[in-house]
């Protein structure tokens, strides 16, 4: 079928020109090219006051009548926001009015715009975070105007340079960007991996931490900004997408640290999940090598890859996911806030997943 868009660049404009970089300087450059004025838009709180209950419910655990030895851990997970301030923004203000549930939010990636040419330093010009907001290298965070990789330590500078208050053990590797998090009393481990520089001593760092959390036996949950790699065994749910972006698209690469996680898994280990963006429509289901991988939809509007319009002023602007998951019960739970149901309408506003045995619990 014969698009209506001449080339990549006319489509690339339209999806410029529905977008909210039309308010922004950061994108426009030229202040006089920046449209004015800023049209006022819903609070994100209010927008989505109808997921309030799922959200606070999703964070609870089964009675204490049980004596379980762990509570759930319940964090934002949202990736791609590319730079967009104005929804870094609301982000920050969602985990700040809901702080008594969430305990930190993490970014999978794609901090700058589509190369480090396009940059806004959200931990400094945004409003005050109350909880952590963790950060992880995506691959248009690595590249210049030109399109080609910058030193680890440019990228670096712009992405992890305020991270005082993350609590985080970084990798010893020069300019790291690969670090891990206990959360004992969850019994779980996070550890979030860069995709892009140093991988061999990655390899070596990641097998090392992974025997240390088979150790304690805490459950395992990494995140990257790509996915592991294909997903082949799809989740019957709204959270994973349906439309045939593989027939536009290059196929996605096998990234190393799979086979590391897979010899995990095989060993005994307790693998939760891989949390990761790069696509910019969900994903959740498992990889040839039975790795389960949870993608969230970008954080940013630009829609050209997300399943439908992101439209500034409803619900569809935002687009994160509150996740949840509880050792004990062995579950994932995801409650998605802003942008809900996809073009097939389909609904992904809360999925509850039992990974230990690999079933939907719940899905609406």
């Amino acid at each position: 079928m014969k698009s209506k868009f001449k080339d990549i660049n006319e489509l690339i404009s339209y999806y410029d020109r529905i977008s909210g970089k039309i308010y922004d300087v950061t994108f426009m450059k030229d202040e006089a090219k920046v449209v004015r004025p800023i049209p006022e838009i819903p609070d994100i709180i209010e927008l989505n006051r109808d997921m309030e209950h799922y959200m606070i419910k999703s964070t609870s655990c089964r009675t204490e009548l049980f004596g379980d030895d762990y509570d759930p851990l319940t964090f934002v997970h949202f990736s791609d926001v590319h730079a967009m301030l104005e929804l870094w923004d609301r982000i920050v203000t969602y985990v700040n009015h809901y702080s008594d549930y969430i305990s930190f939010a993490l970014h999978t990636g794609d901090y700058c715009g589509g190369s480090q040419g396009t940059f806004r330093d959200f931990y400094k010009d945004g409003i005050d975070r109350s909880r952590p907001f963790l950060n992880c290298v995506g691959n248009h965070d690595t590249i210049d105007l030109e399109r080609k990789l910058v030193e680890k330590c440019e990228t670096h500078a712009k992405l992890f340079s305020h991270t005082d208050d993350w609590d985080v053990n970084f990798a010893d590797i020069e300019y790291s960007m690969t670090y891990s998090k206990d959360f004992p009393d969850r019994n779980i481990r996070l550890i979030v991996l860069d995709n892009y520089y140093d991988i061999a001593k990655q390899m070596t760092w990641l097998r090392d931490t992974l025997a240390d959390a088979k150790e304690k036996g805490y459950h395992v949950i990494t995140a990257m900004h790509e996915p592991t790699a294909s997903i082949v065994d799809h989740v019957d749910t709204g959270f994973d997408s349906i439309t045939d972006y593989a027939s536009i698209d290059s196929p996605p690469k096998i990234i190393p640290f799979e086979s590391v996680i897979a010899d995990f898994i095989a060993d005994g280990g307790n693998f939760v999940c891989n949390l990761a963006g790069h696509d910019h429509h969900d994903g959740f289901g498992y990889t040839e090598n039975g790795i389960l991988n949870v993608v969230v939809e970008g954080a940013t509007d630009w829609a050209a890859w997300t399943d439908g319009v992101r439209t500034r002023g409803t619900r569809l602007y935002d687009c994160f996911n509150v996740m949840t998951v509880d050792t004990v019960m062995g579950l994932i739970k995801l409650v998605r806030i802003g942008d809900n149901v996809d073009h097939f309408m389909r609904s992904k506003k809360a999925l509850c997943y039992d990974y230990i045995n690999k079933k939907i619990i719940s899905t609406i």
